[in-house]
């Protein structure tokens, strides 16, 4: 009799740690970033790059790094202590939150052309890369483009002028 009250009560706290431990997945999934919007390289000078590290912090080895202003980092989990565990190419690793941000512009708007000559244009393409047919156009220093996702590494889904397509978020900010 004693035995059998035992195991129920063993049995009670093993369920109640299942719904504890349930509940804090669901809390942790909702709390981590949005995987909906595109996450750029953001407060990186343009001749600079974003290190991934093999873990938290700037003690840790780098693995590579990420343009400034490249689009497609996937953000793999929950951050923590200002730190993100991120996808980006190949390369998994670690890099500081404060260089991630949306895929549009640091004040929320439309991102802008940059890095494209005055007599070159910034091509908008059917697919996510260079062998993709060029399907439009944007002209240098343009701003209004809307990078609508998704993002496959270096490029977006973007939107401007009515037109849709494809292009390098390298040449966007």
């Amino acid at each position: 009799m004693q035995k059998a009250r035992k195991l129920r009560r063993g049995s009670r706290a093993l369920t109640m740690v299942a719904v504890l431990l349930a509940a804090s997945v669901v809390l942790v999934s909702s709390l981590g970033p949005s995987r909906a919007e595109p996450t750029c390289v953001v407060d990186v000078a343009s001749w600079d790059v974003l290190w991934i590290r093999t873990g938290p912090g700037t003690a840790f080895a780098r693995v590579t790094g990420i343009p400034a202003g490249a689009c497609g980092v996937e953000i793999l989990g929950p951050c923590e202590r200002g730190w993100c565990r991120v996808s980006y190419g190949s390369a998994i690793g670690w890099v500081s939150n404060r260089y991630l941000g949306r895929a549009t512009g640091g004040d929320g708007g439309a991102a802008c052309v940059v890095g494209v000559a005055n007599w070159d244009v910034l091509w908008l393409r059917a697919g996510p890369g260079t062998a993709f047919a060029r399907i439009g156009s944007i002209p240098p220093n343009a701003c209004g483009i809307e990078i609508t996702g998704p993002c496959k590494g270096r490029w977006c889904r973007v939107t401007y002028g009515g037109a849709d397509g494809w292009t390098n978020t390298r040449y966007l900010r």
